[in-house]
C-alpha cells in the first residue's frame, strides 16, 4: 500500500502548472523527514537567499537532468528549530528531494552563478528510502512514510514549478 502512494503523489505533482501560488500554510507542520517538526512553513520567495529559485531550478536541470523535456518541481519552505530556513525542492523527473538552504543573498549573481541547489543534499526517492530506522543505510536514507508525508505537504502547501526544455549544451555554453 505504501509503495503505491509514492507514484500517485508523483503523478499529482507532474500534473501541475508553472509557479502556482500555494494554499495558505495553516495548521501544524508534521515531522516528516526532520528529527523535530519544523516550527512553521515559510514562503521561500519572501526571503532573499531563495530569490534565485527559478535560476537554481534551471541550473539543476542543466547539470543533472534531461534538458530536452519539461521538468516539474514542487517547492516548500520551512523554518526549523533554531531559526534555520530550509527549502525542499521535490524534483518529479529525477525523483529527488533536494534540501536547499539558499544562495548567498549578499552578492548579486547572474543565473549561471546560481549553483547552491545543484550541490545541496539529495535524497533519491528510488534508492534512498527505507521502511524503518532499524537498519540505517547511510546518511541519505529517509523513512518512506516520512518522505511520503513531505511529498503530501509539498503538494498541499508548496509552489509548483515547471522548467521547460532547455537549449542543447552547445547553445548554452555560458552555463
Amino acid at each position: 500500500m505504501k509503495r503505491c502512494l509514492l507514484p500517485l503523489l508523483y503523478c499529482a505533482l507532474l500534473g501541475s502548472g508553472a509557479a502556482v501560488q500555494a494554499a495558505p500554510a495553516l495548521g501544524r507542520v508534521p515531522k516528516m523527514i526532520y528529527a523535530r517538526a519544523p516550527l512553521v512553513r515559510i514562503d521561500p520567495l519572501a526571503y532573499p537567499q531563495f530569490r534565485g529559485i527559478d535560476a537554481e531550478l534551471r541550473n539543476m536541470v542543466r547539470r543533472h537532468g534531461d534538458r530536452t523535456v519539461a521538468n516539474g518541481f514542487c517547492v516548500v519552505g520551512y523554518q526549523l528549530d533554531g531559526g534555520t530556513l530550509e527549502t525542499v525542492l521535490v524534483w518529479d523527473n529525477a525523483q529527488w528531494l533536494v534540501r536547499w538552504w539558499g544562495s548567498d543573498a549578499s552578492a548579486p549573481l547572474e543565473e549561471r552563478d546560481e549553483v547552491s541547489a545543484s550541490f545541496s543534499p539529495v535524497t533519491d526517492l528510488r534508492t534512498d528510502l527505507v521502511e524503518d530506522t532499524r537498519f540505517p543505510l547511510g546518511t541519505r536514507a529517509v523513512v518512506r512514510a516520512d518522505a511520503e508525508a513531505l511529498l503530501a505537504d509539498c503538494q498541499q502547501f508548496g509552489r509548483q514549478y515547471t522548467v521547460g526544455p532547455l537549449p542543447p549544451d552547445d547553445e548554452d555554453a555560458a552555463y
